[in-house]
C-alpha cells in the first residue's frame, strides 16, 4: 500500500481506491493533508498491468460485433474491474511531480 512521503503514514486501501479513481496524479493524505504524486514508477507499472487488457480487448472487438454487445461486454467488465481493484496496490506516492517519460 502507498506510504506518505511527507509524514510516513501508510494509506488504507479503501483511501487509495478513493484517490485513485478520481484519475489525477495529485492526491492529498488524509493524515497530514500534504499533497502527494502518484509516481512515475507507479504510472508505468499500472500501464503495464493495463497491457494484457488492451492485447486482449483489441482481439475482442472482432467477437464482439459477431458475437453480440452483450458477450463483448460480459468479457471486458471483468479486466476493468480487476485492473480498477488492483490499482490501488500498485500506487507509489511522491513529494513532487515527477514528469512521465524522461
Amino acid at each position: 500500500m502507498p506510504v506518505c512521503q511527507h509524514c510516513g503514514e501508510t494509506w488504507s486501501y479503501k483511501e487509495s481506491l478513493k484517490q485513485v479513481l478520481k484519475l489525477r496524479r495529485k492526491m492529498t493524505c488524509e493524515h497530514c493533508n500534504e499533497k502527494q504524486y502518484s509516481s512515475q514508477r507507479s504510472y508505468w507499472v499500472s500501464q503495464m498491468v493495463a497491457l494484457p487488457a488492451y492485447l486482449i480487448i483489441i482481439p475482442l472487438m472482432n467477437i464482439i460485433f459477431n458475437v453480440g454487445f452483450l458477450v463483448g461486454f460480459l468479457t471486458i467488465t471483468p479486466l476493468l474491474i480487476f485492473y480498477i481493484l488492483i490499482t490501488p496496490k500498485l500506487l507509489t506516492l511522491s513529494n513532487k511531480e515527477e514528469p512521465l517519460c524522461r
